[in-house]
């Protein structure tokens, strides 16, 4: 969930997880300093209070009962850092066990722990970055060969934001000239002449309508993309593919075992489409199959040869499960080297101790962990963003827009193009300015969307929430 409070201080860890070399405390927040004037004490002996510029400095922070662990600080007293407030960076030995204290340190001395992609949400509500830049610092993270990173690192630089921004500073001046001419219609002042408004919407337009192209000529793969729910019985499959679908496909009981054949059912959105797919709980059959047991046995069969088939492998785990639904989590369906999700589903219950503890050891880089209550529709959402941001990545791409971008930003690009072709209309038939601008305010509000100018909560939760701890 991304939080808009930016008036206290963060602090996470920032490098990868493992032993390494060089391990990475990160910070942000008004009483950085402050919290580091309590447990880090500089080589040079100065207050950190003093420094006035961007610094790095060698020292020691003090742990539990004072231990010394050294380590170099990167010090941002102002607002020249990454989410223009003040920041820093303790680098010391890369041990995870020794990063947890530092982190634990930070937090004793009024820090607390950052949320997922809380640094770059700051960036993004300071104005460093626009929100199609805020996506591309995620594709940047999770860049998989060097086109992936080309493509992050041109739209973090401003590639689709650039255009962007000069079509919406284009629209605002031609609607700043309408305004006056509406407000002084009898001083006599000489206002934009009807060619010239046509002409700035008109280039408005093609340019809009070039960027669209772009988007359109994303490659889509001519085979659907395939995702496996699996889990043991009575996980939550039946009522999650439910939900995600919209409506009851797949029946659904107290009673383990319902599901013996596997029920399928798609979602679109923006041309993508995913083959939903609900198979029969993982079951050890027995050695002697008959009647129902042979059902079952047929069951297990249709739902390892689901799972090999699939682009990703869905892994249901209800909030209240026994440890031993966590045993072979990660080893269920992985012959094919599908992608892979964990699903808390039922969390409209208690969460088990045993399973908080299994998740702390799930990297969310390799397999996210999404949290879900079919009842309460609880991460409903954030999980259908998920699933077509898999989608997306899974299929090549000559667009110069990353996928979370892409997915996002379509419809809204869209209906910008279609309110200013009515501009243009209404500017061609004469039939008022104040039609004109009203279709210019409603092509710059879908515009704001795309860019971050105008947000919501749920689309900064979208955004954000893909992000690890840490960035």
């Amino acid at each position: 969930m991304a939080s808009m409070d930016i008036d206290d201080t963060i602090a996470a860890i920032a490098s990868p997880a493992g032993a390494s070399e060089r391990g990475i405390v990160r910070l942000s927040g008004p009483d950085t300093v402050d919290c580091l004037e309590k447990c880090f004490t500089a080589n040079h002996d100065r207050s950190l209070k003093t420094q006035a510029t961007a610094d790095a400095m060698e020292g020691q922070l003090h742990l539990a009962a004072d231990l010394p662990l050294p380590g170099r600080l990167l010090l941002w007293p102002d607002n020249h850092s990454y989410t223009r407030q003040p920041s820093a960076e303790f680098h010391t030995t890369g041990s995870a066990p020794l990063l947890q204290l530092a982190l634990t340190t930070f937090c004793e001395s009024g820090a607390r722990i950052a949320r997922p992609g809380e640094f770059t949400l700051r960036a993004f509500l300071s104005g460093r970055l626009d929100l199609t830049q805020a996506e591309a610092v995620l594709a940047v993270i999770d860049a998989k060969d060097q086109s992936d990173l080309r493509l992050s690192l041109d739209q973090l630089a401003g590639g689709l934001a650039t255009p962007l921004t000069t079509i919406r500073n284009d629209l605002i001046a031609i609607l700043a000239e309408l305004e006056a001419q509406l407000d002084f219609a009898d001083e006599d002042i000489e206002f934009i002449s009807d060619s010239l408004l046509l002409g700035k919407l008109t280039a408005a337009s093609q340019q809009l309508d070039s960027i669209i192209a772009q988007i359109s000529e994303r490659h889509v793969s001519e085979e659907t993309f395939t995702a496996v729910l699996t889990g043991l019985p009575n996980a939550g499959k039946s009522s999650l593919f439910n939900r995600l679908l919209g409506e009851s496909r797949a029946i659904v009981t107290n009673v383990a075992g319902t599901t013996t054949d596997y029920v399928t059912g798609e979602l679109t959105r923006s041309g993508v489409t995913i083959q939903l797919i609900d198979t029969a709980g993982v079951e050890q059959i027995p050695t002697i199959e008959t009647g129902s047991q042979e059902i079952q046995a047929f069951a297990q069969t249709q739902r390892g040869e689901r799972i090999e088939r699939a682009d990703l492998c869905i892994h249901c785990v209800a909030a209240d499960a026994p440890i031993e639904a966590f045993e072979d989590l990660l080893n269920t369906g992985r012959s094919n080297n599908a992608a892979s999700i964990v699903v808390i589903t039922q969390t409209d219950r208690s969460l088990a101790t045993h399973v908080q503890a299994a998740l702390a050891q799930i990297d969310p880089r390799s397999s996210p962990v999404l949290i879900t209550s079919s009842l309460t529709s609880e991460g409903i959402d954030q999980l259908q963003e998920t699933l077509f941001q898999i989608a997306i990545d899974s299929q090549s791409t000559d667009s110069p827009i990353v996928g979370s971008t892409l997915r996002r930003t379509s419809d809204s690009l869209g209906a910008a193009a279609k309110s200013v072709q009515l501009a243009i209309q209404a500017a061609l038939a004469g039939i008022g300015e104040e039609l004109v601008a009203a279709e210019i305010r409603h092509a710059l509000e879908h515009l704001g969307c795309v860019v971050g100018t105008i947000y919501t909560d749920d689309i900064l939760d979208v955004v954000f929430g893909q992000f690890c701890i840490g960035k």
